[in-house]
C-alpha cells in the first residue's frame, strides 16, 4: 500500500501502533520521513519481489505532497512530506544500481483532468519526471488513466472504491532483464457465483441489529431527493453546487445565526436522504416517496469525519481569500470546492488563480441570489461558519484557528 492522507485520519501513532501491525503486506512511502530525512521501521521506501528467472521487481511508493492540507494538525507528527520526484528518483536509482527490475512506482496521487489516454495531473507529472521506471500507478482522484508517456513510462490509475480494477502486464527479457512490452487494461470486479462467507456476514448482521435502533432511526423528511452530486453531474459534489453542501450550509448558519458559512465539498461524503429500497449505510427503513426520508445514520454517512463547526470573525477580503482557494483547482474536481450559504458568488476560471472570484451578493430570503452586494474588501466585516478541518489550514483554506 503506498501511504495517503486517509492512512494518518487518526494519526501516525495510532497509525503505526494500531495499523500496520494487522497488515501481512509493506506499506510503502519513500518521502514521509522524520526529521532526520529517515523512514521509519514501520513503512518502507521500496519493496523487492522475486518474480520469475532471476527477475526482481521493484516496487516503489509515494505520498501527496498536499497530505498536511488534507489532515488535521499534529496528524504526521513527527513526521513530514518531502517533495516526491527526487525521493523517488533517488530510490528508484538504488535499486537499478542493485540490478533491480522492472521498476514499478506506485502512490497516492492521480490524474484531475484530460482523457483516458491523454491525462493530466500530479500523477503525470511525477511520470515524466522519472527515469528509469516502466509504470507509474496512481491512486487518489477517482480518475482512469491508461498513457503511455514520451519517456515511455506506461501511467494507469482507476477508478476508486472496487469500481474498477486494472491489471498491468509487464513482458520481461529473461536474459537482459528488460521490460520489452507493457500493457495494462481494466476490469470491473463481480460477485456472480460468490457465497458471502457466512461466519463474517453473521458478524456484520450481528453489529447492525445493534446499530439499527440507534442509526435507523429516522429523524426528518425531505420533500425531494437530497444528492450529493453536484449541479454539473459530478457524482462526488467537488465541482459544482450540490443540494447536500446547500442543506448542511444553511444547518450551519441558521443553527449558529452567522452571515455566511462554507464547508469543503470533499468533507461530504454521501446523500442526506435516503434510498427508498432501504438499507445502506444510514441503516434506512423502507419506503415509497415523496416525502424522503432521513435517519441518524444517513447524516453520519454525509458527515463520517467528526468535524464541528467553528464560528469566526473575517473581513471581506479574508472572505474573499477563502472563496478564491475552494475554486483554485478548476477546471479540475477538488475536495476543496466551496459550498455556501447566505451568498452567492461569481468567479472565473480562466482567470488566474487567486484573481478568480468577480463578485459576490447576499442570499434573499427566499434562496435566490438578488440580496445586496457582498463587499470583498477589508473594509467590511462578516461572522462565518466553518469546520474546524477547515478553520486549521485544510484544503488549502486560511488557517484561522487563532481566532476561531
Amino acid at each position: 500500500d503506498g501511504l495517503g492522507n486517509h492512512n494518518f485520519d487518526n494519526g501516525a501513532t495510532f497509525f503505526r501502533t494500531e495499523i500496520v501491525p494487522l497488515a501481512n503486506f509493506p506499506y510503502l512511502s519513500s518521502n514521509i520521513v522524520d526529521a532526520a530525512g529517515k523512514t521509519p521501521p514501520e513503512w518502507k521506501p521500496s519493496q523487492v519481489f522475486d518474480a520469475f528467472d532471476g527477475a526482481k521487481l521493484g516496487l516503489v511508493g509515494f505520498s501527496n505532497e498536499d497530505i498536511p492540507e488534507l489532515t488535521r494538525p499534529g496528524a504526521l507528527d513527527p513526521f513530514h512530506v518531502e517533495s516526491r520526484i527526487p525521493r523517488v528518483q533517488a530510490e528508484v536509482n538504488r535499486l537499478s544500481a542493485n540490478g533491480i527490475g522492472p521498476i514499478v512506482v506506485m502512490g497516492h496521487d492521480g490524474a484531475t483532468a484530460g482523457t483516458l489516454d491523454n491525462p493530466t495531473g500530479p500523477i503525470v507529472d511525477l511520470a515524466d519526471a522519472l527515469t528509469g521506471v516502466d509504470v507509474v500507478i496512481g491512486d487518489h482522484t477517482n480518475f482512469q488513466v491508461v498513457s503511455t508517456r514520451p519517456n515511455g513510462v506506461l501511467v494507469v490509475e482507476n477508478l476508486s472504491k472496487g469500481v474498477r480494477f486494472t491489471r498491468v502486464r509487464l513482458l520481461v527479457d529473461t536474459k537482459t532483464k528488460e521490460v520489452v512490452y507493457k500493457t495494462a487494461d481494466f476490469h470491473k470486479p463481480w460477485n456472480i457465483g460468490v457465497t458471502p462467507d457466512p461466519a463474517i456476514q453473521a458478524r456484520i448482521d450481528a453489529l447492525n441489529d445493534e446499530l439499527k435502533p440507534i442509526l435507523g432511526t429516522v429523524i426528518g423528511q425531505s420533500t425531494v431527493e437530497v444528492l450529493r452530486s453536484d449541479s454539473c453531474g459530478r457524482v462526488d459534489g467537488r465541482l459544482c453546487e450540490s443540494k447536500v453542501g446547500d442543506v448542511v450550509t444553511d444547518a450551519m448558519r441558521t443553527s449558529f445565526e452567522t452571515d455566511f458559512a462554507i464547508t469543503n465539498s470533499g468533507g461530504l461524503r454521501a446523500q442526506l436522504t435516503c434510498q427508498p429500497a432501504g438499507g445502506g449505510d444510514g441503516l434506512c427503513p423502507s419506503f415509497t416517496p415523496p416525502p424522503w426520508q432521513i435517519t441518524r445514520g444517513q447524516v453520519l454517512a454525509v458527515l463520517p469525519f467528526g468535524n464541528t463547526v467553528v464560528t469566526l470573525d473575517v473581513n471581506g477580503a479574508e472572505l474573499k481569500t477563502m472563496l478564491e482557494n475552494g475554486v483554485s483547482r478548476m477546471p479540475a474536481a477538488d475536495g476543496r470546492f466551496p459550498q455556501v450559504s447566505g451568498l452567492c458568488f461569481t468567479y472565473d476560471i480562466s482567470a488566474p488563480a487567486g484573481s478568480r472570484v468577480t463578485g459576490a451578493v447576499r442570499q434573499a430570503a427566499d434562496g435566490s441570489c438578488t440580496g445586496a452586494s457582498v463587499d470583498l474588501t477589508a473594509a467590511a466585516m462578516y461572522h462565518i461558519a466553518e469546520n474546524d478541518f477547515m478553520v486549521t489550514g485544510g484544503d488549502g483554506y486560511p488557517n484561522f484557528a487563532s481566532r476561531a
